[in-house]
């Protein structure tokens, strides 16, 4: 803190850091105990380190009074300390309420758009009145008629016109595998069969 505390008689003294404009004058902030001096202290310290808060004294009622923003908005107390917590409680209120609503204007209703017609010859154009739309019945959804089906369509793995090509392998390999599959399948039977009977 660059408030130096210092008693003076019966009371304690903030000692400010001089102005710029008056760098031999010193100015204080007085207090009747060192506790309020050392508050007056922190209160000029954070003001004059915020851009939100201005303070003055008021000589007509001997106290000073804390400003918040362009407002205007002023609390006053015989210590600086107390008008600056005033000013930081209305500051912490306003900003934790919430805006009120804004009353949004009735849309106008549209005008009707209005066409113009070039004239030649330097002749105003006249308004013309908006053209009605004929209502129009919309077609019935017609149904797609779908062709006889043939016979001669084939689909899958094959040899015919529109079947696909089997793929390029060792075709005994392929035998073999499908012979596996078929000796599984019938194991299988044969134990699911036999635990049946089993069971029976």
């Amino acid at each position: 803190m660059n408030v130096r505390i210092e008693k003076d008689g019966n009371e304690w003294v903030a000692i400010l850091p001089p102005h710029p404009d008056m760098p031999d004058e010193e100015l204080g902030l007085p207090a009747s105990t060192r506790e309020e001096a050392e508050a007056e202290g922190r209160a000029y310290e954070a003001i004059t380190q915020s851009s939100l808060y201005k303070f003055d004294f008021n000589e007509a009622t001997g106290n000073y009074s804390v400003s918040i923003g362009k407002e205007g908005e002023k609390y006053e107390a015989p210590l600086l300390a107390n008008a600056y917590e005033q000013a930081q409680e209305a500051y912490a209120k306003r900003v934790s309420e919430p805006p009120p609503p804004d009353v949004e204007p009735a849309a106008p209703e549209p005008k009707p758009k209005q066409t113009r017609r070039r004239m030649g010859n330097g002749a105003k154009p006249q308004e013309q009145p908006p053209a009605e739309v004929p209502h129009i019945a919309a077609p019935a959804p017609k149904q797609e008629v779908l062709p006889p089906q043939r016979n001669n369509i084939t689909s899958g793995i094959g040899n015919k016109p529109t079947q696909l090509q089997p793929p390029k392998e060792d075709l005994a390999d392929h035998r073999n595998r499908i012979d596996r599959l078929e000796m599984i399948l019938i194991a299988f039977a044969r134990t699911v069969i036999k635990e049946i009977k089993d069971g029976a």
